[in-house]
């Protein structure tokens, strides 16, 4: 199987993020832990997966996981880099909210 991603770099971690609004991409812990592997998979601290949001609230919601294949709530530096992913993709002319286990979080451009 084929994945598109990116690979970005917030404050000292490295993720990989990946689209996935078709909701088409399934990846189980094995799946993570290989991609996030720096010898022998992209090498991440993280995977962050995009998904459409249909709560109203926010158009946008992430998963997150960390490179053991668990999921998490929230990460930081992980948000910073998955707004720019998003802002990227769809080119918001305000800021962006998307939905976390944790919450909505809204994050906007100076």
């Amino acid at each position: 199987m084929q994945i598109a991603f990116t690979k970005m770099n917030g404050a000292g971690n490295d993720f990989v993020l990946i689209d996935n609004r078709g909701g088409f991409i399934r990846l189980n812990s094995d799946h993570l832990k290989l991609l996030c592997d720096r010898q022998r998979g992209v090498g991440a601290d993280g995977l962050l997966l995009l998904e459409l949001n249909s709560n109203g609230v926010a158009n946008w919601r992430w998963r997150f996981f960390n490179s053991d294949g668990g999921s998490a709530e929230m990460c930081g530096n992980g948000a910073r880099c998955f707004v720019a992913f998003v802002r990227n993709l769809t080119r918001p002319t305000a800021g962006i909210p998307f939905e976390t286990p944790a919450g909505i979080v809204r994050a906007t451009f100076v």
